[in-house]
């Protein structure tokens, strides 16, 4: 993972809105989510969800799949893991606790 793709990561969830999507498409990670549903939930108009869904969707945080007319969206939790060890191996080596990163990654694994 490049330090550009973790910015792109931060700026996709650093909105509210954005984060509250993500958030709904991993609560429907398994069967996947219809942005119309997305959108009733969050109460707001589908162009709006639309734009953040692109956002999220450049970060490589969620994915489509097209089931007749409607598009489906999962979340890509992956990503988030990616990010997460990208993080506990370069930027927080953990080295004023006395833990290795890799231990940690290990762990979580």
């Amino acid at each position: 993972m490049t330090e550009k793709q973790v910015l792109d990561v931060f700026a996709a969830l650093s909105q509210t809105t954005r984060l509250k999507v993500f958030r709904i498409l991993v609560e429907n990670s398994k069967d996947g989510i219809c942005p119309c549903d997305i959108a009733e939930k969050l109460k707001i108009p589908r162009n709006t969800l639309s734009f953040h869904l692109s956002w999220l969707s450049k970060a490589n945080l969620c994915s489509t799949e097209k089931k007749g007319k409607t598009i489906i969206y999962r979340s890509n939790c992956k990503e988030i893991q990616k990010v997460s060890d990208y993080l506990l191996q370069n930027c927080c080596s953990l080295k004023c606790s006395g833990r290795s990163a890799e231990k940690i990654i290990k762990k979580i694994k």
